[in-house]
């Protein structure tokens, strides 16, 4: 099968690397002229971890990662941990490390397993007709590449995706936020020349420090030796993209002034920031076109805030299940509109929950009202989620719904969709 992916983000080239690893023939079209990753520091939640291991990247993660076991929420005034959540989820590790170095791994792993990564190629268009051959993406000069499956992973601001989407009526867009990150990188070595720093490198774990006038994200990456930080403010700003390097360093000391010396030391040395606004994708009614041969991949059809940290390994599971479904023995000789409509059903109920979730997160984080539960217990510290029975439908602020949320194999629990609507019959044993 020749597989075409729009995007050489992360998304289309974990799934390059997959496809290809499964003896596909896989051209990748990026319009850039190189890697052009965006933001910091990301995590890579234990579910993902699993399959990224299945793609034998596991000695690479570990050597260019950290083990990120908890949360702590912090007093943004005073520094102390007011709460923590959980210390221990599954055998498999968490992994938190930079967009750039994951990037350049995947690529790297990509092109080795026989990927074709065309840089310089702007897609104007996908067609996919039904009752013809094949699909395929016509490029801005007119020149036509076909392919049995393409994968449109342009990112939340996606020019293609009207075109997936062209019998369903109605417009989607993405829904712009009133939060903006404001990010910067902080050498270890700077920092411990300044009094009042030391929490910050102390430990590896994901930092939230919360209170007035917003929250601050952070996180040490001990083999970066660097500290990152996100300031999150609910401001206007004059940003064009979602994304540039154009932050206001002083309007965030000013913000930040009254923060405890952990976030306001580094703000006084620092000489820029790049700045980040919140976006998600809404529901879409749809991730595929009609013939099923075109899909939207990752933050093209389901982009979330990222308070949750599952933006990524979401779209992990969503090739973790695409694979699985077209390489299962049981079902891969059904036609690619079967399956992909399939992989759609098991796939939105989970991703858009997530979703929810981390909108809930940035109301927490950020001292909106958050609805908390009585059935939550999120009031004691949790030290393991190990014997805890997943749940997706709990509230969000309990063990079982947190469960759920971090300690999922995709691949696992498409097989058990498959038995339960009786698409292939149930394993014994």
């Amino acid at each position: 099968m020749k597989v075409l992916i729009i995007g050489a983000g992360l998304g289309g080239l974990t799934a390059a690397l997959d496809f290809a690893q499964h003896g596909h023939e896989v051209v990748v079209l990026e319009r850039r002229k190189e890697l052009s990753p965006q933001g910091g520091s990301i995590m890579i939640r234990s579910g993902a971890c699993s399959t990224l291991h299945t793609l034998g990247l596991e000695a690479d993660l570990e050597a260019m990662s950290d083990r990120v076991p908890t949360t702590l929420v912090r007093d943004m005034t005073t520094g102390e941990v007011i709460k923590r959540y959980p210390v221990e989820v599954s055998d498999t590790p968490a992994w938190g490390t930079t967009r750039l170095d994951l990037m350049h791994l995947l690529y790297r792993k990509a092109v080795e397993a026989g990927v074709d990564v065309r840089f310089g190629y702007f897609v104007a268009d996908v067609l996919d007709e039904p009752g013809t051959e094949r699909p395929f993406a016509e490029l801005d000069e007119g020149t036509h590449i076909g392919a049995d499956l393409i994968l449109v992973a342009d990112g939340i601001k996606s020019r293609l995706r009207d075109r997936v989407l062209s019998l369903v009526p109605g417009s989607y867009e993405p829904i712009v936020s009133d939060t903006t990150f404001y990010g910067l990188n902080v050498v270890v070595s700077d920092l411990k020349t300044h009094e009042g720093t030391a929490r910050l490198t102390g430990q590896t774990d994901v930092n939230i420090w919360k209170g007035e006038p917003g929250y601050v994200v952070t996180r040490h990456n001990s083999k970066t030796k660097h500290v990152s930080f996100l300031y999150g403010v609910q401001s206007a700003t004059d940003q064009k993209e979602l994304w540039d390097e154009d932050g206001d360093i002083e309007h965030v000391r000013r913000i930040f002034s009254g923060s405890c010396s952990e976030l306001a030391v580094p703000l006084q040395f620092a000489q820029n920031c790049d700045r980040w606004r919140l976006a998600e994708m809404p529901r879409l009614p749809t991730w595929r076109t009609d013939t099923g041969r075109v899909i939207l991949l990752g933050d093209s059809a389901h982009a979330m805030h990222p308070n949750a940290g599952q933006g990524y390994s979401q779209i992990v599971e969503d090739i973790a299940v695409l694979s699985f479904l077209i390489h299962n023995d049981d079902i891969s000789s059904k036609p690619l509109r079967e399956i992909t409509k399939i992989w759609q059903d098991i796939r939105k109920p989970r991703v858009e929950r997530i979703s929810n979730f981390s909108n809930w997160k940035t109301q927490w984080f950020s001292g909106e009202r958050a609805v908390f539960t009585q059935a939550g217990d999120w009031g004691e510290d949790a030290t393991s989620l190990r014997e805890i029975f997943p749940d997706m439908h709990a509230p969000f602020d309990s063990s079982a719904f947190l469960k759920w949320v971090l300690d999922f194999d995709a691949a696992v629990e498409a097989r058990k969709y498959l038995e339960r609507h009786g698409i292939v019959s149930q394993k014994e044993g």
